[in-house]
């Protein structure tokens, strides 16, 4: 980095249209010093660089495939061992609230989901949009705050660098993650939430098994894959506000209102009440999904059965905030897997073999999301054993959950983003390829669904019970 004088501040163009980030702070000012790089800062100080020109183009990485995972805290950089332990605290509490809050929505049942994807029910949708409002909300605030602004600039220009897959491939991605999903009845955050509140007695465990195998296979492919789908010019308009004159924080504050009178109007249609019940047969031949009411002499609210799906979703979107300020990342989930998957490179010929499975072996950049869903397993269980269902939820099929886990993580890792990664964050930062690969995602789980659900109709006697464990 050049130093062109004592009042010098160190400017680069981020990818972010006509955005510039600067330097965080200079050394002291009038000195004839270098300011200080933007990778030793506490708050960016994994292994990339911002371009240096105004070029939009990808980030230049140190590690070969610009994957956003492979952007990765060097151990010395990780600063005192006391902040490394703040950061991992914030992070294993965090994820305990987000699988307190699956639990709490029923949004992480297996039946729940799959009847999202055929709509007849809206809880994991009420729970989705609270999530993206409260996260669009979060960061639009950061982008005006003039102290986490270079935080937002920061994150966000990491982001939208993190891979270099085009528009087809996260569809495609985004298309085998949703078929997936409704196939096992769960995604990769919420299979975390099922092994944690003992859906089907441990069965959960089958779809958490097909999640590390689909990540395995994908790592197989993942050469080719990429050689073949990267994109022979990167985008020069990556985000919405690229698109159109407006500032970041005026979309995101408009994008919150719309999302929530959205969520209202379904509400209106559909109250959450009536909607947390369980499929059982009335008699011989009819089966209907019976209501299951709140105990009405609760006197805790950690002993409900369910919190309204909007409130829970709002708890997820306000985990932005921490993961935001204490990593410097945002919310994700998939990537979690192949760091786990990782381990099993112990010697240095299987770590050549495999690179992409390397890149996320080590470092706080990497293993954060490690510490957030084993928080979030614990955060279910404590849920349910505070209210009594602990190991009550049916499961589907042991081959549903495996093999819809290993659709849906290599559909995750495909498309570089499942339902947290696009769907929370990516939205949030007005990613306009992440708009695409959730819309892909709802299309791919409605066409499987649907198809599941024709299939099921041939037995009515059981239907839709034998849709929802099937």
């Amino acid at each position: 980095m050049d130093n062109q004088g004592s009042n010098h501040i160190d400017r680069r163009e981020s990818p972010v249209g006509s955005d510039t980030v600067e330097a965080w702070t200079e050394k002291k000012q009038g000195l004839n010093e270098t300011a200080v790089d933007i990778e030793n800062n506490d708050m960016a100080d994994k292994k990339y660089e911002l371009p240096p020109n105004g070029d939009k183009g990808e980030l230049e990485k140190q590690e070969g495939v610009c994957e956003k995972a492979c952007l990765r805290d060097e151990p010395e950089k990780s600063g005192p061992w006391w902040k490394v332990c703040l950061k991992i605290t914030a992070c294993f509490l965090g994820g305990i609230l987000f699988g307190i809050a699956l639990e709490k929505t029923r949004v992480f049942e297996p039946n729940v989901i799959r009847d999202q994807f055929v709509y007849q029910r809206f809880i994991m949708m009420k729970a989705f949009l609270a999530a993206m409002a409260t996260g669009l909300f979060c960061l639009g605030m950061m982008a005006l705050v003039p102290v986490t602004q270079p935080v937002f600039q920061e994150i966000r220009g990491v982001f939208i660098n993190h891979q270099e897959k085009g528009l087809l491939t996260s569809m495609v991605g985004g298309v085998l993650l949703g078929m997936g999903m409704t196939i096992s009845g769960a995604c990769p955050g919420m299979v975390l939430a099922q092994v944690g509140a003992g859906v089907g007695k441990g069965w959960a465990l089958l779809t958490l098994l097909g999640c590390l195998v689909g990540v395995a296979l994908y790592a197989m492919v993942e050469p080719w894959v990429v050689s073949f789908t990267k994109p022979a010019n990167p985008y020069k308009k990556r985000h919405l506000d690229d698109w159109v004159p407006i500032p970041y924080a005026a979309i995101a504050f408009a994008f919150t209102v719309a999302i929530a009178l959205v969520i209202f109007g379904i509400e209106y249609a559909k109250p959450w009440e009536t909607e947390v019940c369980e499929y059982r047969h009335v008699n011989t031949n009819i089966v209907q999904c019976v209501q299951i009411p709140n105990d009405p002499n609760w006197t805790f609210f950690m002993t409900l059965r369910a919190w309204p799906p909007w409130a829970g979703g709002i708890l997820i979107g306000l985990l932005q905030l921490i993961i935001t300020l204490s990593v410097g990342d945002t919310l994700g989930g998939s990537s979690s897997y192949v760091t786990v998957v990782s381990q099993t490179l112990v010697t240095d010929r299987l770590r050549e073999m495999s690179p992409y499975l390397n890149r996320y072996r080590t470092g706080l950049g990497n293993w954060w999301q490690v510490v957030y869903v084993v928080g979030a397993v614990v955060g279910a269980l404590i849920s349910a054993a505070s209210s009594g269902t602990l190991g009550t939820v049916p499961p589907v099929s042991g081959a549903a959950g495996f093999f819809g886990g290993l659709i849906m993580l290599f559909g995750a890792r495909l498309g570089a983003g499942c339902t947290s990664g696009h769907g929370l964050s990516g939205t949030a930062l007005l990613v306009v390829i992440s708009f695409f690969a959730v819309a892909a995602m709802f299309a791919g789980g409605t066409i499987i669904g649907f198809i599941m659900w024709g299939a099921a109709r041939a037995d009515m006697a059981n239907f839709p019970l034998n849709y929802v464990t099937y």
